[in-house]
């Protein structure tokens, strides 16, 4: 007889946020250096529309305490699927993707599990924190440079600890690059480095282990070509005005 093969088309992936980086752009990072296509979609300004945050509820069966990222496959389709949380939805790419880390020891893919698990929390926290430290959002100048000198060192340090103990080119000791890099590489650049660059009388608290990681996840070529794609070029990022600075 002849064979009967059947392909399984990629689902259509598009990520509703705003057109800035945010909770949203350590999913974009994941997706694109997962080797994964998807499409941006962005709310017509800031804050959103009623008709955008119709669609929100829409695709969210009318969540009330969340509104983007959302990520969406097959949208519109009998087989839609709806992933709402950063957390989640990271999660969710790094499954769609080939990040994976390569740990000597870890058969059963637990220690890759947990250290997954612990990187993004980490990430979460520096993010939160970054956040309360932001002028543009109303917080006090003293709120800014508590981040930029006290806080924010506090957790690079903690960071580039972890990093230099766990021995490896990538994070918790792996050979390959992995969704742990990701969302700290977003986390450590985009509510780091990014808002203390060329602010007069802050310290950058990155010291050499930390840069050279930043470099080498930053030069990954799949990461390197978002960064440098039309895309991301046109996407809002934070600098140390967010700070006041």
């Amino acid at each position: 007889g002849i064979p009967c093969t059947i392909t399984t088309m990629a689902p259509s992936i598009k990520l509703h946020y705003f057109k800035a980086t945010g909770r949203g752009h350590q999913i974009r990072l994941a997706l694109a250096a997962g080797g994964v296509e998807f499409e941006d979609v962005f709310p017509s300004g800031f804050p959103p529309s009623p008709e955008d945050r119709a669609t929100y509820a829409k695709l969210t069966n009318n969540n009330t305490t969340y509104a983007v990222p959302i990520l969406t496959l097959d949208e519109g389709t009998d087989s839609q699927k709806v992933y709402i949380q950063s957390s989640a939805i990271l999660r969710k790419v790094g499954k769609l993707g080939d990040l994976k880390m390569t740990l000597q020891d870890d058969e059963d893919g637990d220690q890759e599990a947990y250290l997954t698990d612990r990187a993004i929390a980490d990430a979460d926290d520096l993010r939160t924190q970054g956040y309360k430290g932001f002028v543009v959002f109303g917080a006090s100048q003293e709120n800014a440079d508590q981040y930029a000198k006290e806080i924010l060192p506090k957790h690079i340090k903690n960071l580039e600890n972890q990093f230099v103990s766990a021995g490896g080119d990538y994070w918790g000791g792996s050979s390959t690059i992995s969704l742990a890099d990701v969302t700290l590489y977003d986390a450590i650049v985009f509510f780091g480095k990014n808002l203390i660059d060329g602010a007069e009388g802050i310290e950058n608290p990155i010291g050499p282990d930390l840069k050279a990681w930043i470099e080498r996840v930053g030069s990954n070529e799949r990461i390197k070509a978002y960064l440098e794609s039309d895309e991301f070029k046109d996407i809002f990022k934070p600098d140390k005005s967010a700070l006041g600075y």
